[in-house]
């Protein structure tokens, strides 16, 4: 039998992990090499569904001292006996500072097939990170940015990068969670994780995603998740963002049902509506899916979505045309250590082409996340993301497959408190046998020095 505490719990894990399914994606390795990382603790509350209070009661009522018995730290807690909510989680200064340089060597600035440029590169960059908490409300945001100067780049030689980041989950009442998960970024290097983003060197664009999330537990087995999510991508060059800068929205709602205790089952509909800022390209697709939730244990999750995708699409040249196809989601999720997690994301579905004058890529995505501490001072992060692109518009361009590999490896030596050693590789491949004018390989290293107070 459910327990009374059951339901509830679940949901707010249920919500935490919808909220969070932006952070969730396969490693943001570009946002590492060219901003100042972290400190070693921000994201450990957010990310933690244990912290989540399962009712107002609970949440007013004091965090027991585990110390006092000599018992080790709760899950979700420190190895000091601090409690998981609450201000006790904090430093006594709520802001924390980085500060990186790097020094770093690309050998395709342009990501080219042939006649490629290369050159060694300095990159300096800060951030500046807050958490709060309260039994209530769990509230983490973060601001950064970054210069990088490439010696011997044709043109010019320096890019500017800039993100703001926002994640905030509130209890709202007894039986309703919001939150809020944001990040804004101005980026000068291609993010293939991006969906429907742009996998080579396009000049700098601005890049941001916000998604709000309300859910509401009707009864013991039974809620509801309404969701809204806003999404843009600007190109600063004029040209380049007239065909390819645009709004994407979507709207869900899901209703979700208990089916054991820790399994509940999901019928959801969506929403998406595709605005160009110019060009005609315009969608509007609506998802009908069915999934389920499962939480195994509070360190392993697995979330599965999976149906038909129907689109009305337009196009300049091909005219109206309604696509209908399959549609599928699922992360697989698993922390097995206190800085030790990896994270298995698979995706298939249509995205933006990034061609001018096609309307839509059918796009598989699958990537592999893991981060690992192997002593308090070595760790590492490795990303390996795989996506098969298929390209297909009447009177525009015959139709081609295209594979991008993208694999991206870190680690970082932690000399004290405040300051650390890292280095990265990354590696990124098109591959495009009947476009042979997409391909391109890219190897990107660096070494840099860290300071955080």
């Amino acid at each position: 039998m459910v327990s009374k505490n059951a339901a509830p719990r679940l949901a707010a894990l249920a919500v935490l992990g919808y909220a969070l399914g932006f952070v969730a994606s396969p490693a943001r390795a570009q946002v590492s090499f060219y901003s100042a990382p972290p400190p070693a603790d921000f994201g450990g509350g957010l990310g933690n569904p244990t912290t989540i209070p399962t009712s107002l009661s609970e949440a007013e009522a004091p965090a027991p001292d585990e110390n006092a018995t000599g018992s080790a730290a709760p899950s979700g807690g420190s190895s000091d006996g601090k409690s998981s909510l609450g201000t006790g989680l904090f430093s006594k200064l709520p802001i924390d500072f980085t500060f990186a340089v790097r020094e770093g060597f690309d050998d395709n600035l342009f990501t080219t097939k042939n006649n490629t440029d290369s050159s060694f590169y300095t990159n300096w960059a800060a951030g500046a990170y807050y958490t709060f908490g309260t039994p209530r409300l769990q509230l983490q945001t973060s601001l950064g940015g970054g210069i990088t100067y490439y010696y011997t780049r044709p043109g010019d030689k320096v890019d500017f990068n800039g993100n703001y980041s926002l994640s905030a989950v509130y209890l709202a009442t007894p039986r309703l969670t919001l939150s809020i998960n944001s990040t804004t970024a101005y980026l000068s290097q291609p993010d293939t994780n991006i969906v429907g983003g742009t996998n080579r060197q396009d000049g700098d664009y601005m890049y941001s995603n916000t998604v709000l999330t309300g859910s509401y537990q009707w009864s013991q087995k039974f809620s509801t998740v309404t969701s809204y999510n806003f999404n843009v991508i600007y190109y600063m060059d004029s040209n380049l963002n007239q065909n390819q800068g645009r709004i994407e929205q979507t709207i869900g709602q899901s209703a979700r049902w208990l089916l054991l205790p820790k399994t509940t089952v999901v019928a959801e509909y969506r929403a998406n509506p595709v605005t160009y800022f110019d060009a005609d390209l315009n969608v509007f697709n609506n998802f009908f899916l069915v999934g389920f939730d499962q939480v195994f244990n509070p360190r392993f999750t697995w979330s599965a979505r999976g149906g038909m995708q129907v689109g009305f699409d337009q196009n300049p040249d091909d005219g109206d045309s309604v696509y209908v196809g399959p549609y599928g989601e699922s992360t697989l999720t698993y922390q097995f250590g206190r800085s030790s997690s990896i994270s298995w994301m698979m995706r298939y579905g249509t995205e933006a082409s990034g061609l001018n004058n096609v309307t839509q890529r059918q796009t598989f995505r699958t990537g592999l996340s893991l981060a690992h501490a192997f002593t308090r001072r070595i760790s590492m992060t490795l990303g390996v993301n795989y996506q098969a692109n298929y390209y297909d518009q009447n009177n525009v361009i015959s139709s081609y497959y295209e594979n991008v590999f993208d694999v991206a490896v870190g680690a970082s030596y932690q000399i004290n408190r405040h300051w650390s050693l890292s280095t990265g590789y990354q590696f990124t491949a098109d591959v495009a046998p009947q476009a042979e004018y997409r391909e391109y390989t890219r190897n990107v290293v660096y070494i840099g020095a860290n300071l955080a107070f």
